[in-house]
């Protein structure tokens, strides 16, 4: 007979079809071996992963070149140091499987965007308020760039205004303001730099081990994201976990463990999962984990 093992782990469908009702649905599966239903001898070891997906937002501040005359020119400050600001703003938990294991193993695709433009994360190399050839300084081209504002305000102005004449309107109008405001983006990025916002998941697999309820996940660190969970930089991400002790209250059905029909299974308890980072409790659920709940011998052979 052929013989295989099976990990059992609790399943995504099992939790979306009974996690509403955890408090009142005994989960439950075989342990030790058994013969499945193609006749093979099978291995189950019931285990329980909870994923914990952290959503991390990453504030991006990049100097514009021109960020020193800001003041001088503009009237204001400008950012003079890059930066970078990491936040955690949200924590979803569910149940995880043996596949989440092996495609967290499989780095994500990268995708490298270059041109003389520039992208969202660098500037031009072609700055936009170099209009001849004619050397500068940088000093002379910030106060180019900022003569330049301050005209496509006026020609906004008059635009508006009907100024400019009555050749522009309707949809025309709309079409050349939104090509004056882009313009005067380009212009002001030059001193006030850019702020990029991405917004990343990090998934991280936490295995349940009998009788622990505290579990350091990771760290967030404001300056590098989320660290691994013994770094000393950031604050602490942890899981609790909070046994009800209902798994000894459902009703299933026992029998003597000494019965030739008995069958030896798991059932889970219903427990409270919860994340704090730091003091802050950032979410909390009702998940079914084996490791907190108890062994009982039935006669139902419908968890095989």
């Amino acid at each position: 007979m052929v013989m295989k093992r099976i990990i059992c782990i609790m399943s995504l469908a099992v939790l979306a079809c009974g996690v509403a009702t955890a408090q009142n649905t005994a989960y439950k599966a075989v342990v030790g071996t058994y013969v499945d239903a193609s006749g093979a001898l099978a291995v189950s070891d019931p285990s329980t992963q909870v994923a914990v997906d952290l959503v991390i937002e990453k504030e991006q501040t990049i100097v514009g070149p021109y960020a020193r005359y800001a003041q001088k020119y503009l009237n204001m400050r400008g950012s003079l140091v890059d930066k970078s600001v990491y936040t955690l703003r949200e924590v979803k938990l569910s149940l995880a499987g043996a596949d989440d294991l092996s495609a967290a193993e499989i780095p994500a695709a990268t995708v490298v965007e270059t041109s003389y433009m520039g992208s969202a994360t660098e500037f031009p190399k072609v700055l936009p308020d170099r209009m001849s050839s004619s050397a500068q300084s940088e000093e002379e081209a910030a106060a180019n760039a900022a003569s330049a504002i301050f005209s496509i305000r006026k020609h906004r102005m008059d635009l508006i205004t009907g100024e400019a004449g009555e050749n522009v309107f309707g949809a025309g109008l709309k079409d050349a303001l939104e090509a004056l405001d882009a313009r005067e983006q380009e212009y002001l990025e030059l001193f006030f730099g850019k702020r990029v916002v991405t917004t990343t998941v990090e998934r991280v697999i936490v295995p349940m081990a009998e009788g622990v309820q505290s579990y350091a996940v990771a760290r967030i660190s404001a300056s590098a994201g989320m660290v691994s969970a013994d770094a000393k930089d950031g604050e602490a991400v942890t899981l609790l976990v909070t046994p009800s002790g209902k798994s000894r209250l459902s009703s299933i059905v026992e029998t003597d463990p000494k019965n030739k029909a008995a069958v030896k299974v798991r059932v889970a308890d219903p427990s409270t999962c919860t994340v704090t980072v730091g003091d802050k409790v950032m979410t909390s659920v009702v998940l079914p984990v084996f490791e907190m709940g108890r062994t009982a011998y039935i006669t139902d052979t419908s968890s095989r």
